[in-house]
């Protein structure tokens, strides 16, 4: 997932954040909603790496609309900016939206682009930590398949499977395996 792959969804009633947040990370290309509602028919249209949500807006609140999203797009990391401390709203969307990290407005720069690279690596793992465990539930299901058929020919001929081998590698054959 490079930059210009990344597509990143920002969420707020005010459009100055909204076009200071755009201009801040546009090599992530940003595509941005002036509400909940508006975010999430763009979330139906779109899949999105990253997402970042005001907390306080009118209709749906950044919470309430990031848990909505999470059903849409779960692999999407969500972040909240908000402009005040609210532990209830935090716990709630700590549980129920599985929130990355939460900055504060006013925020500082750098400190936005370094969320949303940690969130891009976070995200970049968490999908090969996927990638990697679909691979060994498939390589076990063959290892499965494989013991499977290992028994079935000792049931069918006892001491198939068995193999005498000799120091130097070459196999040792009974007079009887000759027959």
């Amino acid at each position: 997932m490079n930059q210009a792959e990344t597509k990143i969804l920002i969420v707020d009633d005010e459009m100055n954040v909204l076009k200071s947040l755009a201009r801040l990370l546009k090599q992530y290309n940003p595509i941005t909603a002036i509400s909940g509602e508006d975010a999430l028919i763009l979330g139906q249209e779109h899949v999105f790496d990253l997402v970042i949500s005001d907390y306080r807006m009118p209709g749906i609140n950044g919470i309430d609309f990031l848990i909505l999203f999470k059903r849409m797009q779960p692999d999407a990391i969500r972040i909240v900016l908000t402009g005040f401390a609210d532990l209830d709203g935090a716990q709630h969307a700590i549980n129920e939206a599985q929130v990355f990290r939460f900055i504060n407005k006013p925020w500082s720069n750098l400190e936005i682009v370094n969320v949303v690279e940690n969130g891009l690596a976070h995200k970049r793992m968490l999908m090969e930590n996927r990638a990697l465990a679909d691979q060994v539930r498939t390589q076990q299901k063959l290892l499965d398949e494989k013991e499977a058929i290992i028994k079935a020919l000792e049931a069918e001929e006892p001491g198939i499977t068995k193999v005498n081998w000799a120091q130097d590698g070459s196999i040792i054959l009974d007079a009887e395996d000759l027959e």
